[in-house]
């Protein structure tokens, strides 16, 4: 899952693999995550919020914060429009620098036919 996910869809393997953990055991702790993944809290704390926002897990109330893995579809769904959202992005970025390079060919262009005449 990890090559897969970081080949087709530019996930850091490092969310895949916490992910991944956290579909095995359920509801973890900061401090236990951050023992699992063998990093320091604040970095895993970091991740845990791209995580967040990502749509990947949700952050559980309580006395002490736990975080659990969303149900996979929902994961991947929030994963797909990710990627999809920047696919379309990336898609108008190009077409507008293709436009750009229409309109500063097109006079040069019409220059040289008026030329021709």
């Amino acid at each position: 899952f990890v090559k897969l996910l970081q080949d087709k869809f530019s996930i850091d393997p490092l969310v895949t693999r916490t992910y991944l953990r956290l579909v095995q055991h359920g509801e973890i702790s900061l401090p236990d995550i951050a023992k699992m993944l063998d990093k320091p809290m604040i970095e895993v704390e970091d991740l845990l919020g791209k995580m967040l926002s990502q749509g990947l897990v949700i952050k559980t109330a309580g006395t002490v914060s736990k975080y659990t893995a969303l149900h996979p579809r929902m994961s991947m769904t929030n994963i797909f429009k990710v990627y999809e959202k920047e696919l379309v992005q990336n898609l108008r970025d190009r077409r507008a620098t293709l436009d750009r390079i229409v309109n500063l060919l097109t006079p040069v262009f019409e220059n040289r036919e008026a030329k021709t005449r």
